[in-house]
This record gives C-alpha cells, structure tokens and sequence, in this order.
C-alpha cells in the first residue's frame, strides 16, 4: 500500500480514539483511495495529481470518525457508571422504611376518621402531619441518597428542601381542608397558599439556581450529545418558528378558555383545560420531532 496514503489516513484521524471500528473504517478507506488512485494512473494521470483528486472526493470523513469516537466513550463511560449498581445504605433504607411507614398509617388514620365522622375535611386534617412529615423525610432521603445518576447533596441543603417542601405540603392541606369546610371562600383558600407555598416555592427556586450540579459524568456527556442532536434538528429558522407559533397559540388559548370556563362553570372544571393542553402539546411534539426525522432523512 501506498505510505503516503496510509500516512494521509492516520494524520487524518489522529486525536481519536483507537477502536475496532474505527480501524476497520480507516483500512476502508486506504483500499478505496488506492483503488482509485490506480484507476487514475491507468488514464495517464501522474501519481500526485491522482492523489490530490482522490483527497478531495473524500469529504468531511472526520465526522462519521467523531461518531465513532463518541460511541466508544459512551461504552467506556457507561461501564465505568452505568453498570454500576449503587447500594441502599442501611441508614437510607431504614429511614425509607420509617417514612413509609408513617405515610401508610396516615392514610389508614384518615380513613379510619372518615367513617367515623363522614366528614372530608377532618379525615384530611387528621391526615395532614403524617403526610407533611413523611413527604419532606422522602423528600430528604432522596437528594442525600446516592443514584447511578446522581452523586448525593449534602445533608444542610437537603434539609432546607426539605423543610420547604414541607411548609407547601402545609399549606396545600390546610387550603384542600378549607375547600371542603362549609361556606369555605375562595379568597381565605388561596390566602392560606399565601405564607406556606409562596415563599418556599421562591426558596427552592433559589436552590436549584444556585444548586452546583451532581450529576456523574456518564450523564454529562449523555447531555452533550441530547443537545448537539436538537440543536441540529432544529436549526432550520422556519420549522422552529412553525413550532413555537404552535405552541403559542395552544397556550394562549388554553388560558383563554381558564378563564372562559372559570367565569362560567366553575374553578373546579376549569383545571381540565390544563390538562387537554399538555395533552396537545405532546401531540405537537412528537409532530416536530417526526417532521424533523423526515427532512434529516431526505
């Protein structure tokens, strides 16, 4: 074989990484490009130009070189983590374990309370601690826990989630338990969600922004690639302009129609358009998504 060639080829993927697949890819092309090369020759053609004319057929070979370089760390990446399977600690699975188990008495106690009283909103009000208490344990256990995602957070930040989460299953509760109380006013409902959600919804608004990311490097780079897939999907100006005209109109509508049918019908039906929404949104999605499929495709 030709060294000048063998010598073009490597140059031409040095930096990635050596696999089988990448040498079989390169032994493909030294065969193709001495093969025409030859034919060149046999045309009168000097050795040098024909050279010259076969490097420049060749093209941007660097990019199938690039997919196969990023497959191959995936596979790496992937053994090294996804394999991994992360273990239960003792502590976790305990405290797992205690806050199930308060959840489930909780459920049992209102019921227990509801056919006693036949009344809802002392059944939730007696179920009100268990689920405020096991909801900010899981919520916790959960950010501490280690995951083949994520690593664990520490312990003082996770408290504050879970106190916050705790204050919104609150004021969630005491709101549902005033729905069903008689007389109940829409404004002494929404006026409960005032000091137990508001706040706390802005505190962990404020965590996640500031939160220094925990994910392992196997879903990093998984990341990476998810973004560069999109980006190029949706570069074309007009498809994403069709997209979000769409999706535009759907929600303009959809609160449009909240507020028609909350004036109207009641609060109570009006949640349903929300519903329909995302529904619909979804559809317009998996539209995109086969619409782009199609034009990479062609």
């Amino acid at each position: 074989m030709n060294p000048d060639i063998k010598a073009y080829v490597e140059d031409l993927f040095k930096g990635y990484e050596e696999t089988a697949e990448l040498q079989d890819f390169k032994e493909e092309i030294e065969i193709n490009m001495m093969e025409q090369i030859r034919d060149l020759e046999k045309n009168g053609v000097s050795s040098e130009e024909a050279f010259t004319k076969v490097v420049a057929r060749l093209g941007d070979m660097t990019k199938i070189a690039d997919d196969i370089s990023r497959q191959k760390r995936n596979e790496v990446i992937g053994n090294m983590y996804i394999d991994q399977h992360v273990q239960v600690s003792k502590k976790h699975a305990l405290g797992y374990a205690i806050a199930g188990g308060v959840l489930l008495f909780g459920i049992i106690t209102a019921l227990l309370t509801y056919t006693a009283t036949n009344t809802i909103y002392i059944s939730i009000s007696s179920f009100m601690p268990f689920i405020v208490i096991s909801g900010a344990a899981f919520v916790f256990l959960g950010l501490t826990q280690e995951t083949g995602v994520n690593y664990p957070m520490s312990w003082k930040r996770a408290l504050i989630y879970a106190l916050a989460s705790g204050s919104i299953l609150f004021g969630i509760m005491i709101a549902t338990m005033q729905s069903f109380m008689e007389y109940a006013h829409l404004a002494s409902i929404f006026g409960v969600l005032i000091p137990f959600v508001i706040p706390q919804v802005a505190l962990i608004g404020y965590l996640i922004m500031t939160e220094k990311t925990r994910r392992k490097p196997w879903v990093i780079e998984e990341h990476k690639h998810i973004a560069e897939k999109y980006a190029k999907r949706y570069s074309d100006p007009n498809f994403s302009t069709k997209r979000g005209l769409l999706s535009g109109a759907l929600w303009i509508a959809t609160f449009g129609g909240f507020a028609l049918i909350w004036m109207t019908i009641g609060l109570k039906f009006a949640f349903f358009v929300f519903v329909l929404a995302i529904i619909i949104e979804i559809f317009i999605e998996f539209w995109a998504h086969s619409k782009a499929e199609k034009l990479e495709n062609e």
